[in-house]
């Protein structure tokens, strides 16, 4: 019996790229291009902004990606959804952040902007440690980041989500009482980095909203859909998918509504998963 196409939404960080090997285990390369010569579509689906998005994984055969948490959406390389963020709270939320000192990132289409805590932050996570600012800088811009100072007025007007890095926790958690009705956010400790974590998207718009628009847009029905992921900005599209499947080292939360739990991503588990369904050989 043939299996009808699927659309397979993978996320990155924990699933699809393991941090503590830094990279993209072997194992899941080749079980991606297998389950994609099996007639199978493969859709990144990640909070990351398209800008922090490495070569690496944009060299993989896409059909297209969810980037920003549902904020835009594209298929093939063609954006057919894009969400911006509501000027005034934007404006609101950039100046707390500055006057409390909460660095951050402003996820833009195709560029981000980020404060001087963030932007050091990345660039010695990108670039282990290069004492060299004017090198770093144009690291940085190579992989469309720039710093807070370059932004100009219009590129306001493209930011898609905000991104926290910060080791302030007490002024996230004053930031995160103050965010509007019309968005919405979390922040979690991440101990690789020792710094707090944290997003604030527009609400309503998910990693889920993002599959529902390819599906409808590729007229594929919601029950051939597979989505794959780890963290707590996959709960949404892990309750929408027709098969959804968490990975071994996943939150909790997603354990618990996901259909499948598979292994750890250093256990090669994203493979596994994809074997464990007939969609790699």
């Amino acid at each position: 019996m043939t299996m009808n196409p699927k659309l397979l939404f993978i996320d990155i960080d924990g699933t699809l790229f393991d941090h503590e090997k830094d990279g993209i285990p072997e194992s899941a390369k080749e079980a991606i291009l297998s389950t994609k010569s099996k007639g199978h579509k493969i859709f990144l689906s990640t909070g990351r902004p398209y800008a922090d998005i490495d070569k690496e994984i944009l060299d993989f055969p896409l059909d297209g990606m969810i980037v920003s948490c549902g904020a835009v959406v594209y298929v093939e390389n063609k954006p057919i959804y894009c969400k911006t963020y509501p000027q005034k709270e934007l404006i609101n939320l950039i100046q707390f952040m500055l006057d409390h000192d909460i660095g951050f990132s402003l996820d833009g289409i195709r560029k981000n902007y980020l404060s001087e805590e963030a932007f050091n932050c990345l660039s010695d996570l990108m670039f282990k440690n290069n004492e060299d600012s004017e090198l770093s800088r144009a690291m940085m811009a190579k992989n469309n980041c720039f710093t807070f100072e370059e932004m100009k007025e219009e590129d306001l007007k493209e930011v898609v989500k905000i991104s926290i890095f910060t080791k302030n926790k007490e002024s996230c958690e004053k930031l995160f009482q103050r965010i509007p009705e019309s968005l919405v956010g979390f922040m979690y400790k991440n101990n690789h980095l020792d710094l707090y974590n944290g997003e604030i998207s527009i609400k309503g718009i998910t990693k889920a909203t993002g599959l529902k628009q390819i599906a409808n847009y590729l007229n594929i029905p919601i029950e051939d859909t597979i989505a794959i992921g780890d963290s707590l900005n996959d709960l949404d599209i892990l309750q929408e998918a027709g098969l959804s499947i968490c990975m071994g080292n996943g939150d909790d939360q997603c354990k618990k509504i996901a259909d499948f739990t598979t292994k750890d991503i250093s256990d090669d588990g994203l493979a596994y998963a994809l074997k464990h369904f007939n969609l790699a050989d």
